[in-house]
């Protein structure tokens, strides 16, 4: 029986930052606690995303309104080209400021996506379901949205089901490797062999898991190899964090690749 210390690693860990910038309205959550995926959390300041979408609007109607003015010129225009009663430079430029009007729609449709997309982005939800820390920013604070210097509002991490992570030295890589290839072995690369794992404070090998991982390389400082395995975590015991003592199962001798 080979027996390894490691430590639970959260499957899924998130930052909570803002898309877009503003006074942070209200905080939605307690810290701490379990939650579910798309929950809200916290809600920047709408009125200035408000008045942008209504402003995104007006500028559609007026686009709107400048094209059917456009296109009514190039429909009356058309007959009198064959007339030669206008000349085709005239009716070139009409045709060019309908094609500019439409244009400007397409831009006044898409600005008012825009918009109210940063609208939506001002309620922040949990991306993930798991446990939330505390909230880093309080109401009424400025903060800043966007896909560089967002401020961190708040970490998320999942915890059911849960990692853990060890180190298994090199000899044991490389003795179940040949145990692997003859045959006598399967590898945890290709079947999740079972694991357990006791707690710190606990004498016995009570929670019951499987490999899902071994990594690619040894670590040419520490001569080690990284290996993980998945445990359920229903009643959020495992606790990203937490240290304790794997065994690997798989007959007389136990497997680690």
């Amino acid at each position: 029986m080979d027996e390894y210390t490691g430590r639970f690693t959260a499957l899924e860990t998130v930052e909570i930052r803002a898309r877009v910038s503003g006074f942070i309205d209200s905080v939605r959550f307690q810290e701490g606690q379990i939650v579910k995926k798309d929950d809200l959390l916290f809600v920047i300041d709408q009125r200035p995303y408000k008045i942008a979408v209504e402003q995104a609007k007006a500028d559609i109607e007026r686009a709107e309104a400048k094209l059917d003015i456009a296109t009514q010129d190039v429909q009356r225009a058309t007959p009198l080209i064959s007339s030669r009663t206008l000349t085709e430079r005239e009716f070139d430029t009409r045709k060019s400021t309908q094609r500019d009007a439409a244009g400007q729609l397409a831009s006044g449709n898409a600005a008012l996506k825009q918009a109210a997309l940063n609208l939506e982005w001002t309620e922040v939800r949990a991306p993930i379901a798991g446990r939330i820390s505390d909230k880093r920013v309080d109401a009424g604070n400025l903060i800043s949205g966007g896909q560089t210097g967002a401020t961190l509002l708040s970490v998320i991490v999942s915890i059911d089901p849960i990692h853990f992570v060890f180190d298994g030295s090199e000899a044991d890589f490389l003795h179940y490797l040949r145990l692997a290839a003859a045959g006598a072995r399967p590898s945890s690369r290709d079947v999740q062999n079972p694991v357990a794992v006791r707690l710190a404070d606990e004498t016995d090998y009570t929670h019951q898991g499987r490999m899902d991982f071994v990594d690619n390389a040894v670590n040419s400082k520490t001569g080690t190899i990284r290996g993980r395995a998945i445990f359920d975590n229903k009643d959020g015991l495992l606790t990203p964090g937490f240290f304790g003592r794997l065994r690997l199962f798989g007959g007389i001798r136990m497997m680690l690749c």
